[in-house]
């Protein structure tokens, strides 16, 4: 391993496709964390027809903190799944957070609070917190996790999903692959929660 190598404490993954009217506001969300510690945002775009690509790259050159992107962009399209498999394998940080290029971060010390808690508390696998939706121009409350605990079990996630993907992160390499039957798996966060809460 090269010397010079060292982990970066938190991989934003983040899949996208045909995202040319949210990429930029997603990005822009990520790299003003602010934060005691490095991250990488890994971006694995399936091939988008639009200005997807236009607008990351324009970002990696312009944006002050451009050079913690990692742009992968597929020669054709492969699939949500297999999109998301693959970015997965490209994180290398001690935790994995997700936003997809869709979706964006408003609090610019989401990533700290999130990691110090499990850093705090080891026998947790997984930290998400609550959302708003944007829906017609109009922020909602969301009502998926609105009765749900502040600490909850994998028997809990068996009966539903109620994680929004935008506000996890969780520890990288609970696991040492992902099982087989994920790349099958219809709904690929959920099933990706599954595996983590198996681990507290």
């Amino acid at each position: 391993m090269n010397g010079n190598y060292m982990q970066k404490t938190v991989s934003v993954n983040m899949i996208t496709y045909r995202h040319e009217s949210y990429i930029e506001q997603a990005i822009k969300g990520i790299l003003m964390q602010q934060t005691d510690f490095d991250y990488e945002l890994i971006i694995a775009d399936d091939c988008s027809p639009d200005r997807t690509e236009e607008i990351v790259n324009d970002l990696i050159k312009t944006h002050s903190q451009g050079s913690k992107i990692k742009y992968f962009r597929h020669k054709k399209n492969i699939g949500m799944q297999a999109n998301g498999i693959f970015a997965f394998n490209q994180c290398s940080g001690k935790y994995v957070a997700l936003c997809e290029g869709d979706d964006y971060w408003t609090d610019p010390l989401k990533l700290q609070k999130q990691v110090d808690f499990l850093e705090a508390n080891l026998d947790y696998s997984i930290c998400y917190h609550k959302v708003q939706v944007l829906r017609n121009g109009v922020l909602e409350e969301d009502d998926i996790t609105s009765e749900v605990s502040e600490t909850t079990t994998i028997k809990d996630l068996a009966k539903g999903n109620y994680i929004h993907t935008c506000s996890v992160v969780f520890r990288n390499r609970l696991f040492r692959k992902l099982p087989k039957y994920f790349h099958k798996a219809p709904v690929g966060d959920y099933f990706l929660h599954m595996l983590n809460a198996k681990y507290g």
